[in-house]
Order: structure tokens, then C-alpha cells, then sequence
């Protein structure tokens, strides 16, 4: 009777085994990518403007790559979008990344004016991992420039959303 015991036992053992083993080697899932988002406000510029208009920007590290879509809304004459700093909130710092440079200044815009990709091959003059250690610390900022306003119309400063 005791050999029957420990036969069974170590059959459900055996099997539990083999279903933990299963289960650690097919059900791994990614992490979900860490996204970034700018709410660009006329508010937000330096020094302060009074338009209308605002927008967002949208950033999603994919690792490799950071993946962005620049969207606005009651924006007219919209002639670029950069990334600029590092800088905090409420000081100007230099360009390190163009994100929309249109050959023509663009009549009123509402929805997404852009999207694309931040790659260490095209990203300007910053790594992705310099780029990531600005966003998560609040130290870079997307400005959108306009014919009226060439200095900058709306922005805000970059902050990681989830």
C-alpha cells in the first residue's frame, strides 16, 4: 500500500512539474511600452501667449525606437514642432530634435499635422537614452511655431502618462 502512495504522489508531482515548466516557457508577455505625452498650451510659453489654439504629442517607446503623432487643434500658419532642453518648465532651451517642418506653413489645422519615429540614426542631436532620461524627468519640451508667433505658440513640457 505505501508503494502505491508514493507512486502516486510522485506522478502528481511529476505532473505539476511539467505544468509549471509549460506555463513559465509559453506564456511570457512584453511589458507595455512607456509612453510620454506633451498637452501644448499657449499657456505654457515663454513668455506667455493668448491664442486659441492648443494641441498634443504623443510618444511611445517601443525601445529601439520612440514612435510620436503631433495633433492640434484651431492652430493656423503652423510653419514647425521641435523638441527642445533639457530645460524645466517656464526657461527656453535649444532645439534637439525637429518633429514637423512643413515646406509651406499650413492653413488651420485640427487633428494629427505628423507622426513618426526617434531612432539613434535620425533623432538629431541627443541619444534615445539621454531622450528618455529627459521625458521621465520632465526636462525637455515640444514647441509648435506659427507664422504670427515664430518664436512659439503653444508647448509643454514632456511627462511620462503611464
Amino acid at each position: 500500500m505505501r508503494r502505491r502512495e508514493v507512486g502516486i504522489a510522485a506522478a502528481i508531482l511529476g505532473a505539476v512539474i511539467i505544468l509549471v515548466a509549460a506555463e513559465s516557457c509559453g506564456s511570457s508577455t512584453a511589458p507595455a511600452p512607456k509612453m510620454y505625452v506633451a498637452n501644448l498650451s499657449p499657456a505654457n510659453e515663454v513668455p506667455q501667449k493668448t491664442t486659441t489654439g492648443t494641441g498634443v504629442a504623443t510618444f511611445t517607446d517601443l525601445g529601439s525606437e520612440i514612435d510620436w503623432t503631433l495633433t492640434l487643434t484651431n492652430m493656423t500658419a503652423v510653419t514647425m514642432s521641435h523638441i527642445h532642453g533639457p530645460a524645466p518648465a517656464g526657461t527656453n532651451a535649444s532645439v534637439i530634435i525637429n518633429l514637423f517642418l512643413p515646406n509651406v506653413a499650413t492653413g488651420t489645422v485640427n487633428g494629427e499635422v505628423a507622426h513618426g519615429s526617434i531612432t539613434n540614426a535620425n533623432n538629431g542631436n541627443v541619444s534615445l537614452d539621454s531622450l528618455r532620461v529627459l521625458f521621465n524627468n520632465g526636462m525637455a519640451y515640444v514647441n509648435v511655431h506659427t507664422t504670427a508667433n515664430q518664436g512659439g505658440e503653444i508647448r509643454d513640457q514632456v511627462h511620462p502618462s503611464n
